[in-house]
């Protein structure tokens, strides 16, 4: 409903488009699972998608519904082989797909970008370490500086940056890091859980940030480092109200039932 708010406050749909089909195919795909659909109508908006970080839903989706499957085939194998062979088998997916994908613009293209395969070696990068984590948390604990100062040093001489495309090893290694990076700093001395009190706002930051740098890019804030600390202050703002109105309220109802 903010989106759609927003999308009138900025004159990007009137309330005649109401009548138009694609904008209630649109609302019907961000209420359900179908959140990477967005109509030629509402590409004005920002960067083109009104909140474009909600295409990861259906894929957090499959990883809960076939990664028991994919175990399920596998039963006679031990977990930690398990996990090794999908992780091959999706990084070499993940390389074939980007040397063939040339526009991204196919059918076919769409619809494995938002499938699990390309994404389900970093999962199973996560759950490896989650296996091993008695041998490896000694290197993890209480290390951000390490690995951030690691991170920025591969990234720098690597040339290279993660991302869901992987065009070479190079990639895969920077995303491995920032995942152990990631990791390392939910488990140091000064986590953000300690900060919050317990309070989670991880949610609302991934639910919204999206629609606050949208108004930044329609309002042609762009450009300078402080439009970008302002995005990331109004954006935890708002997961802030999401939390203590919306989400804490939905979660404590689990007890009530």
């Amino acid at each position: 409903m903010l989106a759609m708010a927003l999308l009138l406050l900025f004159k990007v749909i009137s309330f005649t488009s109401f009548l138009n089909l694609d904008l209630w195919a649109w609302f019907f795909g961000q209420i359900t699972i179908f959140q990477y659909y967005t109509p030629n109508l509402l590409r004005n908006f920002g960067v083109g998608t009104p909140n474009g970080s909600l295409w990861t839903i259906p894929v957090e989706l499959e990883f809960y519904i076939l990664l028991p499957v994919f175990f399920l085939f596998l039963k006679h194998i031990s977990i930690k082989v398990k996990f090794i062979a999908l992780f091959l088998f999706s990084a070499m997916f993940n390389f074939l797909w980007t040397s063939a994908c040339e526009s991204g613009e196919s059918i076919l293209d769409k619809l494995i970008e938002i499938s699990i395969f390309p994404y389900l070696y970093a999962f199973l990068f996560g759950g490896l370490m989650f296996l091993n984590w008695s041998k490896i948390k000694w290197f993890i604990e209480g290390k951000i500086c390490y690995w951030f100062l690691i991170y920025g040093l591969y990234c720098y001489f690597a040339d290279a940056l993660p991302g869901y495309h992987l065009d070479d090893w190079t990639t895969l290694l920077a995303n491995l890091l920032l995942g152990i990076l990631t990791i390392s700093a939910a488990f140091s001395k000064i986590s953000l859980g300690k900060v919050l009190h317990g309070n989670d706002i991880s949610y609302g930051i991934y639910i919204y940030h999206m629609l606050v740098i949208n108004v930044f890019v329609q309002m042609k804030f762009v450009g300078n480092i402080s439009y970008l600390l302002m995005a990331l202050i109004i954006t935890v703002c708002i997961a802030i109200i999401s939390w203590v109105f919306i989400e804490k309220k939905a979660l404590s109802l689990k007890y009530k039932l």
